[in-house]
């Protein structure tokens, strides 16, 4: 699901799109989406009733992966195929005396009601930023013979500024610093 809809993005920049404009905008939309989840490793959109897969452990205990960590609900899970009842999930682990395998498959719900405004409002900034920077190709032809001058493609231009990774900061993963001291 997108973070933003074309709506959104045609009334940030103040007037209405073309139809070419509107399926630019739309994959603009759909890349800018993947990139902020993967910089921040989280899925904004709710997830209800899926599964994703984990590879197993023979401990008891087996870590989910932040990405479906907010809000996340386990219903089910499986076990090599085999679904088991006697797991627990807590403190974004699950738990289970005989360990879990070689594949875990957890069935649950997981993401944000609703995309927080932080995120938005970077998606939609991202999508208008690759407009302008990306003209695309203009042509010239004289009877027979085409000229091509490629002055930028969105390629080059579609990764997170700067100002885009600032907004997304509170939503990526943070590293922490554990002192211990021997008593």
């Amino acid at each position: 699901m997108a973070l933003v809809t074309v709506e959104e993005v045609a009334t940030r920049l103040g007037w209405p799109l073309t139809d070419p404009e509107k399926a630019q905008v739309e994959l603009f939309i759909s890349d800018v989406t993947a990139l902020i989840e993967d910089y921040c490793n989280k899925d904004f959109d709710r997830r209800e009733n899926e599964s994703f897969d984990l590879p197993g452990s023979c401990e008891p205990w087996l870590k989910v992966p932040k990405r479906y960590l907010p809000y996340l609900t386990v219903t089910a899970v499986a076990v090599d195929g085999e679904v088991v009842a006697d797991w627990e999930y807590k403190h974004q682990t699950l738990t289970r005396a005989l360990g879990f395998g070689d594949l875990v498959t957890v069935t649950g719900s997981w993401g944000y009601t609703n995309v927080p405004g932080p995120v938005k409002v970077a998606a939609s900034a991202e999508v208008i930023r690759w407009r302008a920077i990306s003209p695309g190709v203009v042509s010239e032809r004289t009877g027979e013979r085409e000229v091509a001058y490629e002055y930028g493609t969105s390629a080059q231009s579609q990764t997170l500024s700067d100002a885009a990774k600032a907004a997304l900061k509170r939503y990526r993963p943070s590293v922490a610093v554990l002192s211990l001291e021997r008593g």
